[in-house]
């Protein structure tokens, strides 16, 4: 990915905080529908003494991208200040980004990935050893007490807000 004076990262910064040491997440796709579970951080959820992460733990964020087009995902080191492209621009782990005046839109245009690539925006999960970058029309979250696996699967509650 090449960056240009425009590109800029932008912080979803009300979205539910994921656990910084947890090394699981989950992917799911359907058609253009993809999701993505992680543990999440929540102050009730924080008891004395170390909290104990596995696959049946939760609660849980679940982000879901509508219209999905690409996704890719690298490993990285989040505990190091390099390691990924976006890391000039303040990418962190454990952080919800949306990339504005992102190369790979236009590269996706090109490639006639999808009809109307022009309303795709760039998204990026970056957790502590993984960056998951995904080309969508738009996102939402929302918090389960389920594990993550269990999350992606949870289709009750009320709607969350589309952003």
């Amino acid at each position: 990915m090449t960056l240009d004076r425009s590109t800029s990262l932008v912080e979803f910064e009300d979205a539910p905080p994921c656990v910084p040491n947890s090394p699981y997440q989950y992917l799911s796709q359907e058609s253009t529908w993809l999701s993505l579970a992680c543990h999440a951080e929540l102050p009730r959820a924080i008891v004395e003494g170390i909290r104990v992460l596995n696959a049946g733990t939760g609660p849980s964020v679940r982000i879901d991208f509508l219209h999905a087009a690409a996704v890719r995902m690298q490993m990285w080191n989040g505990d190091a200040p390099d390691g990924h492209a976006l890391v000039p621009l303040g990418l962190q782990k454990n952080c919800l980004y949306e990339v504005k005046n992102s190369s790979w839109i236009p590269v996706l245009a090109r490639e006639s990935v999808r009809k109307d690539a022009s309303r795709l925006r760039h998204f990026v999960c970056a957790f502590r050893i993984h960056v998951y970058e995904v080309a969508a029309d738009q996102l939402r979250w929302q918090v389960f007490d389920d594990p993550p696996p269990i999350a992606l699967s949870r289709l009750n509650g009320p709607p969350p807000v589309w952003r």
